[in-house]
């Protein structure tokens, strides 16, 4: 069976249809800037804390998924 690579040109700077966009959008509006840091607490590890939880949940995932961008397509 041969497949055919289908190229799909992005948007130079479209941060409303880039995921990575959504997650930091999400992070910053409902997680760890909702709360300043206590004293000695590392901004790092708290994000990866908080971006190691959205991972376990596939809904939450799944919303930050464009649904109107298609990166790859196999035909």
């Amino acid at each position: 069976m041969q497949r055919k690579l289908t190229l799909h040109c992005l948007l130079s700077y479209a941060p409303d249809l880039n995921p990575d966009e959504l997650v930091w959008s999400h992070v910053k509006r409902i997680g760890v800037v909702r709360r300043p840091l206590r004293n000695g607490e590392k901004l790092g590890p708290k994000i990866h804390g908080q971006l190691s939880k959205f991972g376990r949940d596939p809904y939450l995932v799944h919303s930050f998924r464009h649904r109107s961008v298609r990166y790859i397509s196999h035909v």
